[in-house]
């Protein structure tokens, strides 16, 4: 009853028009080399920030860390949860824009306290690379052009679609209104700790930092696939699992085009376990510490990581069988990844909406079922799987029915060397923890969602213990094995480089400014076009109000609006916007003045609209044409559709 009181009234606030122009980019002349070189630094310097920023931490924890290849992914990994968190403290500010960038140059100063340790443990790192023998410092070489190409396609230009659709939208709109409830757009609700990077990059005026920052999530999550294979098996065999990672189509897409903040679990789950394993036999609750904290940035990264994480612990329990040791980790997961569950509990009542609420408040008047309903779907968490699709999860065997396409192909690598892995790791302590962390993972996943993709952040581990295993299977026999299973490494990789290519293309050409920002996203962002004509036609009216849209991709648009999308917004309630009068109060609570039709209104509320344009209270005042995608935005089909700006009259004819 609480729950439902508090939604009652929640639901009855009028959300402030949105005007975002300051705090999102807008592309219109081609991207110059100085610009790129300027971005490339900028992220650079962060980087070395965020790394001493995270060597400060590790002296605080005592987490004492010989190795520098271990000193600068932990101490990076750890800085960037410290800026999420003295960001998520900052957007809590009553200037949200001055209390997120305060908390960037803090989490800057302790960066700066630490940076002489960066660079020391880059420098030696640099040293032993050097040091690498012919052919591991080749495929080394490779592994920094691949990295290097695929951070100049993540300074592209924004195309992600969930990214254009609430990843960076809703940080954009916090900027906008301050730190609210994001009623009008429901995703807004899965953001998590890793959001705040791109929160901080919108911040600082630039969204293509925000999207660096992503990218060194990925850039991290390859180099911990190098480590942890290497806590096996050395030689190329390592590198080869780095370089399959990042050229496996779901974390190219990930670490590049998506926007999507996931990509950070990549590099957080395998780094956790390396901290469980260095934990093992180590009377410093330093590792516990940064194996707890790292999984804490999981869980709060997405609804997801909490699988993950509850995994991490099973495994950590395997490792050192304390329970005292394992309530340590546990604390410091959740101190440092409860926050986007309080701030959903303390908005909502439900930490993990709309997932519990769902099943609370079901019968409230005031639910969105159709929302609640879409929701589910597009999660996959309204599918139940049997026995045998469930045990398909650990291999990476399954296949997402309902979102089938290239981009969330996780590759067959694990499908053909993880029984060598099974078989080979079963008999170690070590190796069962890893075990237990990958199949209790994997089968999280697949028994709380349908889709395959988010399987993503166990990757890292899978793929290095598979490669790992089959390289000890075959060291000292079987050697056909060994030669055909290098070929297949080889060649996944190579078919790999020549799609990223195909891919990234487009996105390498305007980053090097061969052609221009408009023309890219005209060509590749979903809803471009349409943005645009709102932008342009709202701007031309010269009144204050706000544009009601039902498109998907609202990143680019300029001028005040409201999603208007009943699958996604939850004032769009089909069961109480059946009359003219109930469309009257709408607009007005929300100060929307005009309404955009492109091509046609969404079907549960098309007879509605067609009625308000009908009575008058609905009258067109521009119109158009514009290109869009028709299916999936990968085939490349674009159709012409007609566009049309309604105004919304302040009385309607007589009935």
């Amino acid at each position: 009853m609480f729950v439902g009181a508090r939604r009652a009234y929640l639901v009855s606030i009028p959300i402030p028009a949105a005007d975002c122009d300051f705090c999102r980019e807008t592309f219109t002349q081609v991207m110059t080399a100085g610009h790129t070189l300027s971005l490339c630094a900028i992220l650079v310097v962060s980087i070395v920030l965020l790394s001493g920023a995270g060597t400060v931490l590790l002296r605080l924890v005592k987490a004492s860390v010989a190795n520098a290849f271990d000193t600068f992914l932990f101490s990076t990994a750890l800085g960037a949860i410290l800026l999420e968190l003295a960001v998520n403290l900052g957007e809590l500010a009553p200037n949200l824009h001055a209390g997120v960038r305060i908390a960037i140059a803090m989490t800057a100063l302790v960066g700066i306290a630490g940076i002489r340790t960066a660079f020391a443990s880059l420098g030696e790192l640099w040293q032993k690379l050097l040091r690498l023998n012919p052919p591991e410092k080749a495929l080394a070489a490779v592994l920094l052009l691949v990295s290097a190409l695929q951070g100049f396609a993540s300074l592209a230009p924004l195309t992600g679609s969930d990214a254009l659709h609430y990843h960076f939208t809703v940080q954009a709109l916090y900027l906008a209104d301050g730190f609210s409830a994001p009623w009008s757009l429901l995703h807004g609700f899965f953001c998590g700790l890793s959001h705040q990077l791109i929160l901080a990059g919108l911040a600082l005026g630039s969204g293509q930092l925000a999207q660096g920052w992503l990218f060194l999530g990925g850039v991290l999550g390859c180099l911990a696939t190098l480590r942890l294979a290497q806590t096996w098996i050395g030689g190329v065999w390592p590198w080869l699992a780095a370089l399959a990672f990042a050229l496996t189509p779901v974390s190219l897409w990930q670490t590049t085009a998506a926007g999507a903040p996931d990509i950070w679990m990549c590099a957080f789950v395998p780094l956790s376990l390396l901290a469980i394993l260095k934990s093992r036999g180590n009377s410093s609750p330093g590792f516990i510490i940064l194996a707890g904290i790292l999984a804490g940035a999981i869980a709060g990264t997405k609804y997801t990581g909490m699988i993950f994480a509850g995994a991490l612990l099973m495994g950590f329990v395997v490792a050192v069988r304390s329970a005292r040791k394992a309530c340590w980790f546990f604390i410091c997961a959740v101190a440092a990844g409860i926050w986007p569950y309080l701030r959903n509990w303390v908005w909502t009542g439900d930490p993990v909406f709309p997932f519990l609420f769902a099943r609370i408040q079901h019968d409230s008047p005031l639910t969105n079922r159709l929302a609640l309903t879409s929701i589910f779907l597009d999660t996959g968490a309204s599918r139940a799987f049997s026995v045998w699709e469930l045990l398909k999860f650990p291999l990476f065997a399954a296949v997402d029915q309902s979102h089938l396409g290239a981009w969330q192909l996780l590759g067959p690598l694990v499908l053909m060397f993880g029984p060598f892995a099974i078989w080979r790791f079963r008999v170690s302590l070590e190796g069962r923890v890893v075990l237990v962390v990958w199949v209790l993972g994997s089968l999280g996943i697949g028994a709380t969602s349908a889709m395959s993709r988010f399987l993503l952040p166990l990757l890292p581990v899978a793929l290095a213990a598979s490669v790992a295993g089959i390289a000890q299977a075959t060291q000292n026999r079987w050697r056909m094995l060994r030669a055909l299973s290098s070929l297949t490494l080889a060649g996944f990789i190579v078919a790999a480089f020549a799609a990223m290519i195909f891919y990234s293309h487009a996105a390498w050409a305007v980053v090097a400014g061969l052609t221009t920002t408009e023309k890219y996203l005209s060509a590749n962002s979903p809803d471009y076009e349409r943005s645009q004509f709102v932008n342009r036609e709202i701007e031309r009216q010269g009144q204050p109000g706000r544009v009601l849209v039902f498109f998907r991709h609202l990143y680019y648009v300029r001028v005040p609006f409201f999603d208007a999308d009943p699958e996604d917004s939850w004032q769009m309630n089909p069961a109480i916007l059946t009359s003219s009068d109930a469309w009257a109060s709408l607009f007005s609570r929300n100060q929307i003045r005009w309404v955009l039709k492109s091509p046609a209104y969404p079907e549960a509320l098309s007879d509605s609209l067609a009625a308000l344009e009908k009575n008058g209270m609905l009258r067109a005042c521009a119109s158009s044409e514009v290109e869009s995608f028709s299916g999936n935005r990968i085939e490349g089909n674009r159709i012409r559709e007609p566009i049309t700006l309604y105004c919304v009259q302040s009385r309607s004819k007589p009935r």
